[in-house]
């Protein structure tokens, strides 16, 4: 989340870039030429400072970061020391994490590093470091949206039901989409979690059993669904797997449009147990 511009003349926006532009080069140690008066430094003395600058803020969020994950666990948890591999790449990637929120997600993974060794791959490590704050609240949302189908642990986004005809033409094909986009989730969203490796890039389906119920479930409601139309099947966005190890540090409300959405569709085309 930005700050409050520096000006409240909200009319002067060339004014109050400059002066967020002189900011972030003063904080960063990159301000000289932007200074009348010629420097008193030498480009080597002023590299040196802005390298100590930096590394203090490294420290400062690596340090933020074991904090909040000294909160998470406990002396009765039985903790193992994760691959060092891992531990150094963890250092590396978390270090220039200044938000706070993000900071926290950091801290999960190192808490459930130490309880599992094994949890989270470097690869899920490097995706996380990829993704900027608004791009985890989007992922946040696809969480909160996403079901488990058929006993399968892997996280779906189900988007709709198609429905063929059938063979004696009495019952012509449909396909009944849910909108994401009405459920906080609009399409160039699920295009950038695609570009970050989170979600699989095609539409996927499965169709449930007619001889015995599939289980579904989304946030704490249950149902098991036996379709009311043969060849009825489930559209939706699959999770990849860096996407379901990143989800499981996620916790999540329901959206309550899209379950109401949802339980409608559901109950359309299948039977509810």
């Amino acid at each position: 989340m930005s700050d409050k511009p520096i000006i409240e003349n909200k009319n002067s926006q060339v004014e109050n870039s400059k002066l967020q532009l002189a900011k972030i080069a003063k904080q960063r140690g990159l301000d000289a030429l932007l200074h009348k008066e010629k420097a008193a430094s030498t480009w080597s003395q002023r590299a040196k400072v802005r390298t100590t600058v930096e590394l203090a803020t490294q420290q400062k969020n690596l340090e933020s970061i074991f904090y909040f994950a000294a909160q998470k666990t406990s002396e009765q948890d039985v903790g193992s020391e994760p691959d060092a591999d891992w531990l150094t790449e963890f250092l590396h990637l978390a270090s220039n994490t200044q938000v706070k929120s993000m900071q926290m997600l950091w801290a999960d993974i190192l808490s459930q590093e130490l309880a599992t060794p094994g949890s989270f791959s470097v690869k899920a490590l490097r995706t996380l470091k990829l993704m900027t704050q608004r791009e985890a609240m989007w992922f946040q949302t696809a969480c909160e949206l996403s079901s488990s189908v058929g006993g399968e642990t892997n996280n779906k986004i189900l988007t709709g039901v198609a429905r063929p005809a059938s063979n004696l033409g009495l019952v012509r094909a449909k396909l009944d989409k849910i909108s994401l986009g009405q459920h906080r989730m609009p399409y160039h969203h699920v295009l950038q979690l695609t570009d970050l490796g989170l979600i699989f890039d095609k539409e996927l389906e499965i169709r449930p059993s007619s001889h015995h119920d599939t289980p579904l479930i989304h946030g704490q409601a249950h149902y098991a669904l036996k379709p009311r139309y043969k060849g009825a099947r489930l559209l939706y966005h699959r999770f990849t797997p860096i996407g379901d190890e990143l989800a499981k540090l996620i916790t999540t409300q329901p959206i309550a449009s899209y379950q109401e959405h949802l339980e409608q569709l559901l109950h359309n085309y299948f039977e509810l147990h």
